[in-house]
């Protein structure tokens, strides 16, 4: 679950500006790389460097694939040499290691940026993509015995709405995380924010029934994908990190609401159906767990995941910080998820999975 994506984007103010974006040392050291690297192009080459700390360092090459691949210029990757060099220093110093542009001076490892947090993005992906599937499996199922197009069926369809953007989100997550470029930013931001909406899109359908009922149905999709369209227009003629916050912000919460009252209104109806009716080869405390335990274990170990994000941290030496770990954390409540759609899926049409 990307809910807690919200939370990021709160922080976002806070990393236009990093502390050692300001270090002298650290611009010092990117006007002696970007004069040793001789290019052209470069606004250092007409300096005096004779004087400065790090003329003497032999700095090196940009990688030809980093630069085919992922398109590390001579300006970035000196950036990321100057902030190697001038972390090292202070960690010899004994003194405080400082984010540079908002992220934690990481190792480039195997060509990706932020390690740990390419790998989680990836583990992200995978429940998504096993949630697919296993949707589209139970659909099959329904097209076999003819009831594909049954109003029960349409809830699935949702679901697999939220997998669909859950696949994509993480897809942008992987490669923000692998290169940070200004199109990798936005589309991971816009991609998260589609997720958001998926989810409240998929989890106010079901709670209101709105399989039930096509015109109500039809009209709030094209409310959730024009209120999609105008939140990406926004941003595309006046990017503010602050509005994308609340946006996410709101409907993150939102979702949130909307799980816990439906494992709410999921309990109302145990109460009152007999066991008989429910699902009768299960025992009823497992329905219980399935279908009202399980979405507010979902929203409380999705909200304590952002707890990494609010207690920022970095570890030099395993090259992880609280991002990657708030990444990781949000895996099994992926996989859960759709666990707990299916699961709920088969309460609605009184189903029995095989």
């Amino acid at each position: 679950m990307r809910l807690s994506f919200a939370l990021l984007l709160l922080l976002a103010d806070y990393v236009l500006g990093s502390p050692g974006d300001r270090l002298s040392e650290f611009q010092d050291c990117n006007d002696a790389c970007e004069h040793r690297r001789t290019y052209s192009q470069s606004q250092a080459t007409g300096l005096d460097i004779s004087e400065n700390e790090f003329s003497h360092i032999a700095f090196k090459q940009t990688p030809i694939l980093l630069q085919w691949l992922l398109f590390w210029d001579y300006r970035a990757d000196c950036d990321y040499q100057c902030q190697q060099i001038v972390t090292r220093d202070r960690i010899v110093n004994n003194k405080e290691i400082h984010q540079f542009h908002g992220k934690w001076p990481f190792i480039r490892l195997f060509g990706m940026q932020e390690f740990f947090s390419v790998i989680f993005s990836v583990g992200n992906f995978l429940p998504h993509y096993y949630g697919y599937q296993k949707l589209l499996k139970r659909l099959n199922m329904l097209q076999y015995r003819g009831k594909a197009e049954t109003s029960p069926s349409k809830l699935l369809k949702s679901y697999m709405l939220v997998a669909v953007a859950g696949m994509l989100a993480w897809s942008a997550s992987s490669i923000f995380h692998l290169r940070d470029l200004l199109i990798t930013e936005k589309l991971d931001y816009f991609f998260a924010g589609g997720t958001v909406l998926s989810g409240f899109h998929a989890i106010f359908t079901r709670i209101a029934r709105l399989d039930r009922h096509p015109f109500l149905s039809r009209l709030f999709t094209w409310s959730v994908i024009l209120i999609f369209g105008l939140h990406i227009l926004r941003l595309y003629i006046d990017w503010s990190y602050t509005y994308n916050m609340r946006f996410n912000v709101l409907f993150g919460l939102l979702q949130y609401i909307l799980l816990l009252l439906l494992a709410f209104n999921n309990y109302k109806l145990l109460q009152k159906q007999p066991k008989s009716k429910i699902r009768p080869n299960i025992p009823s405390s497992k329905n219980i767990k399935q279908l009202c335990l399980m979405p507010v274990i979902l929203v409380l170990t999705t909200a304590s995941g952002m707890s990494f994000e609010l207690f920022d941290f970095f570890n030099y030496r395993w090259q992880i910080d609280s991002h990657a770990l708030w990444h990781l954390c949000t895996i099994w409540p992926s996989w859960e998820l759709y666990e707990f759609f299916i699961a709920d899926f088969n309460f609605v049409t009184r189903e029995v999975s095989n």
